[in-house]
């Protein structure tokens, strides 16, 4: 069981201001930015439980005559960073004008230990589905607080591809100096994914709507779909049903393994998938003729599923022939069912 008392390092009879005193004393040693021993975290955490319980008149009657289980299902998760910030007012905000420049190098991207992200100076930085494909180097500039002052640094940033919306690049020391824990905190540049106006991302794969006609999707078609890495011809030759998506393997984005290189090991990458949404567009009318022609081939398939006939038999051995008479048809008003 917790002895928030021993954890503080005073007395069951101590006052408001002796935990106060005992937390920022304790805080200041165990804060993981400046104490990077295993169990500093936990302490740390363990530190901020006992002071917001024994602060609390209520908490600490409840805890002082039933014990820690008493109060320990009560006890809202708190964030020790945020606790420690608002207790001790450090903020870095209304930065000034630069005094100097230095230029640094990253492409590591990495998650961060408990609460590491709280209150780091941030950097979102935007990138668009082309950069995030093939991986890209982008440079800016920050300002942050040092022991001296205001500086402005340039980085120049190596973002891997396959890199995702919400990717943290992490950069040792490289935000504001905290003058009372003697200590640099690291910047945190987050990737902020573009909009796109053809594509949608889904993790690794790829989305696009293209348009076909009819007489498409009945006869077969090729695509040329313009992608990431330029054209890409697609051919489709099976009958494309209303609302029926069309994948093509290994044609989405890269996929980044953390702490892995892209290749799976054969040399090649990992891809995603293209996934093609395929909205097929009807004709605004038709001509008797043409609803003739239609009505036969219709009547036919009919005629075969009933006597258990292959139906796609009959209907690819004609349908190419049926669609070009249609087409000749030019008083009708139908060229292959264009709108």
């Amino acid at each position: 069981m917790k002895d928030l008392y021993s954890i503080l390092g005073i007395q069951k009879s101590s006052n408001d201001s002796d935990i106060k005193k005992a937390y920022k004393k304790l805080a200041f040693q165990y804060h993981p930015d400046k104490n990077q021993s295993k169990d500093a975290e936990a302490k740390f955490k363990d530190i901020s439980e006992a002071y917001e319980v024994l602060l609390n008149p209520d908490k600490r009657r409840i805890y002082d005559n039933f014990g820690y289980d008493a109060i320990s299902g009560d006890i809202p998760p708190i964030n020790p960073l945020d606790l420690f910030q608002s207790l001790f007012n450090v903020d870095f905000a209304g930065l000034g004008e630069s005094m100097n420049s230095n230029i640094f190098v990253f492409s590591d991207l990495s998650s961060l230990p408990f609460g590491s992200l709280q209150n780091k100076l941030r950097y979102n930085l935007e990138l668009t589905l082309e950069e995030l494909y093939h991986g890209s180097q982008k440079e800016f500039q920050v300002q942050h607080m040092t022991q001296k002052g205001v500086k402005s640094t340039k980085y120049i940033i190596n973002v891997k591809k396959g890199s995702k919306n919400g990717d943290n690049i992490v950069v040792k020391e490289g935000g504001n100096y905290i003058p009372e824990l003697n200590i640099t905190e690291d910047l945190v540049i987050q990737v902020i994914e573009k909009d796109h106006s053809k594509y949608k991302r889904k993790g690794n794969d790829l989305f696009i709507e293209e348009q076909i006609t009819l007489c498409e999707a009945l006869c077969g078609l090729e695509l040329t779909i313009d992608h990431l890495t330029g054209p890409l011809q697609v051919k489709i030759s099976d009958i494309v049903k209303p609302n029926q998506m069309f994948q093509v393997f290994g044609k989405g984005m890269p996929i980044k393994h953390e702490g892995k290189s892209l290749t799976d090991g054969d040399g090649k990458d990992d891809y995603g998938d293209l996934i093609i949404d395929l909205q097929i567009q009807f004709p605004y009318s038709l001509g008797d003729k043409q609803k003739g022609y239609l009505k036969k081939i219709l009547v036919q398939l009919e005629r075969n599923k009933k006597d258990g006939q292959l139906v796609q038999a009959y209907f690819y051995k004609d349908k190419e022939d049926v669609v070009k008479e249609m087409i000749n048809e030019e008083e009708e008003g139908m060229g292959c069912i264009q709108q």
